[in-house]
């Protein structure tokens, strides 16, 4: 049996996808507090946040905001960590490609929140699995811990995603 699909149906599936648009990144920015400093040789006061240790933010603004910090760590690392996970096909990328696809032929049960999430877990996961490196010896003593990309958690917990449908 040969299946065949007219162009309508292309042109019709084309426009479906054409009406979504993503942003990934820094997208309300705020101020970056400033980390608890800790005395030398006293133990640091820590709390979690994505599955390891941080530093806890103090009351101070800092002289940066968060859009701010990552603009700095790119440049630092030579590295687009916005772009870079949409350069390699993965895990992350697959499930949001089918997912999204679901989404633009309307199966049931499928919503925007979560292509949401699946495109907010192809930037964050490389960031998780420490895939840009690890922090140099000095820094993780100052830190307490060796997570590199981490320090209080806000910009990591600020990069989001957005889709929206256009024309709807």
């Amino acid at each position: 049996m040969k299946l065949e699909l007219g162009k309508s149906w292309g042109r019709k599936l084309q426009g479906r996808i054409n009406g979504f648009e993503f942003e990934v990144g820094v997208l309300e920015d705020k101020v970056h507090m400033n980390p608890v400093v800790e005395p030398l040789f006293k133990t640091p006061n820590l709390k979690s946040y994505a599955g390891g240790p941080v530093r806890r933010t103090s009351r101070q603004p800092g002289e940066s905001t968060v859009g701010e910090v990552l603009v700095e760590n790119m440049k630092r690392l030579n590295i687009n960590i916005l772009l870079r996970p949409f350069q390699e096909k993965n895990s992350d990328i697959l499930k949001f490609t089918d997912y999204f696809l679901r989404l633009v032929v309307r199966r049931p049960g499928t919503s925007i929140k979560r292509v949401e999430n699946l495109l907010q877990a192809i930037v964050r996961n490389p960031i998780l699995k420490q895939e840009y490196g690890p922090n140099n010896p000095s820094t993780a003593d100052s830190k307490g811990f060796d997570r590199h990309l981490f320090d209080t958690g806000q910009m990591f917990k600020e990069l989001r995603a957005r889709v929206t449908r256009r024309g709807k």
